[in-house]
């Protein structure tokens, strides 16, 4: 089972300080669940901590973008906001290889 690192700093900073993104934790926490969450490396933060950004579909079926890092074995959601366009279809064209690969079909 994955375990989420929540406080007050990252839940003021990804549900209060946006509400037009309309984030919750479950929502959050839901990306994580999506079978064909796609896992990128970031930017690393200037204290030298490695960022991770997760793009999946979420339970309320919108593709989110998660950027977290991971801090005594927890994810640690740093922020989130629906994907524009081009991440959309990363992440679609993430699905359909997978997919395909699923299938035996290269």
């Amino acid at each position: 089972m994955t375990s989420f690192q929540w406080d007050e700093g990252n839940l003021k900073h990804i549900i209060q300080d946006y509400p037009d993104r309309d984030n919750s934790t479950g929502e959050v926490e839901s990306v994580f669940a999506d079978p064909f969450v796609l896992i990128k490396s970031a930017r690393a933060s200037a204290d030298g901590e490695e960022r991770f950004q997760a793009i999946g579909l979420s339970n309320r079926f919108r593709v989110c973008s998660v950027v977290f890092i991971i801090r005594n074995g927890q994810i640690r959601p740093l922020s989130c906001w629906p994907s524009k366009a081009k991440v959309r279809n990363q992440y679609a064209q993430n699905v359909q290889e997978k997919q395909q690969k699923n299938s035996g079909r290269d």
